[in-house]
């Protein structure tokens, strides 16, 4: 599998379940979710990102690039180069017959939804029946990514490691959590995630990168509420976003108190994650950090 592919599957909150638009906005005017936490005499930068993208996302706005220019250090979910990605795949991503993770027990809904677009790509089809449902999702977005002219190798995350080289990168988690939790769905929610994948019209699909761009952030907090099962059924919003929250707001504390660890550090992870009353923000003010909003507070 392509390194890019694998860069995705570590972008947990956005598998399976979200997408991007085509609206080309210059990057300087761009204002995505992003603030300064101030903790015990210690400071951060926490930047909301996307995990896909395009060129013209970069350079980012002036503010967050004079930010990254002060960072002692990078900071970002995972770290997929600290990654045995092959092993991972052979643990949690391959079909299994036993759990009804495989290509023959496919419940009729999702038959009925998958005949059409493999009748189409029957290519497709065919390379991802290998493959666990939550991991066949996977792909089938990123190739509906990859159509509208995204690619991962332009992910906010991805491009500011390769960027910013020379700085020390920090995990907040790791790679085998991420496929864990994956992995931990029961067959009716990880077809669920397939069909979503084939059936979520393009109007959807393009609704959060502009958003994100805008720094429209109760409306990234709808999209992925709504995208991730909503009020009605709330075990995907309670795995992949709430629970984390809490490891990412731990993880950025601790770096920030140790004194191994040089400030200022720059904080990346999933714009889903920072919005919302159970987000990363809201844990960090919780904990007695300071945090501002840098497009309506002056951030030093």
């Amino acid at each position: 599998m392509a390194t890019s592919q694998w860069r995705l599957i570590a972008a947990i909150c956005f598998l399976a379940l979200t997408g991007w638009s085509t609206k080309a906005v210059s990057a300087e005017t761009d204002k995505p979710p992003f603030y300064q936490v101030q903790w015990q005499g210690k400071s951060a930068y926490l930047l909301g990102s996307i995990h896909i993208g395009r060129a013209d996302f970069y350079p980012l706005p002036t503010q967050i690039e004079t930010s990254l220019g002060k960072a002692k250090g990078l900071v970002v979910e995972v770290d997929m180069n600290k990654a045995d990605s092959n092993a991972l795949l052979r643990q949690y991503g391959r079909a299994d017959k036993t759990k009804g993770l495989d290509w023959q027990s496919r419940d009729k809904q999702t038959v009925e939804s998958m005949t059409p677009y493999c009748a189409a790509t029957a290519n497709v089809c065919q390379s991802i029946q290998s493959f666990a449902p939550w991991l066949q999702a996977t792909q089938l977005n990123l190739i509906r990514y990859n159509n509208l002219g995204y690619s991962t190798d332009y992910g906010v995350d991805m491009q500011l490691i390769a960027r910013h080289a020379a700085l020390p990168v920090y995990q907040l988690e790791t790679a085998e959590s991420q496929f864990q939790l994956l992995a931990s769905f029961d067959s009716q929610a990880q077809w669920s995630m397939v069909r979503e994948a084939i059936s979520t019209s393009d109007a959807d699909l393009l609704s959060l990168i502009a958003a994100w761009r805008s720094g429209n952030e109760a409306e990234l907090d709808n999209i992925m509420q709504e995208q991730m099962g909503g009020e009605d059924d709330t075990e995907m919003l309670e795995k992949i976003l709430w629970r984390r929250n809490h490891v990412m707001a731990d993880g950025i504390i601790k770096l920030m108190g140790s004194t191994d660890v040089a400030s200022p550090l720059f904080v990346v992870v999933g714009a889903g994650h920072v919005v919302g009353d159970k987000s990363v923000v809201q844990l960090l003010e919780r904990a007695g950090a300071k945090v501002s909003a840098c497009w309506k507070q002056t951030c030093e």
